[in-house]
């Protein structure tokens, strides 16, 4: 996968792990909507992020995966709530606490499954198309 594909996928994973923390946040908090099936928004985000890597690096989509969900994971759950924390003044509690840990990782493995799903699924129907077994 060429270097700007891949990051802008992983810009784009790493900005939708961030709006799932205002869809899962409580009400309580400006820009927030307290959803409690807030992880759904995983299985399209991931999905895509499958079908990009497919597309992008199919001999290599291991170490495409892993860095892509990886660099996007440090940056929607340390690097932006870290700049929340010394920047904007936010409390230990809201930059890194229960609520905030738990709605991540609720999302990461939500996308995770989405994501080992679609791969195999593309994968699968490429190794059709190359053995001339193409369902019609």
């Amino acid at each position: 996968m060429r270097i700007l594909n891949a990051s802008a996928c992983t810009i784009g994973l790493a900005a939708a792990m961030h709006l799932d923390w205002h869809l899962a946040r409580p009400v309580i908090h400006q820009h927030s909507l307290g959803l409690s099936y807030h992880w759904l928004l995983a299985v399209p985000v991931f999905a895509l992020i499958a079908w990009c890597v497919h597309r992008g690096r199919p001999s290599r989509y291991l170490a495409a995966s892993v860095g892509i969900i990886g660099i996007a994971s440090l940056l929607a759950a340390v690097i932006e709530p870290g700049w929340e924390l010394l920047v904007d003044g936010a409390p230990w509690e809201w930059a890194f606490g229960r609520t905030r840990l738990v709605a991540f990782g609720t999302f990461l493995a939500t996308g995770i499954v989405a994501y080992v799903a679609m791969l195999a699924l593309f994968r699968r129907r490429a190794g059709r198309k190359m053995s001339g077994r193409e369902d019609r």
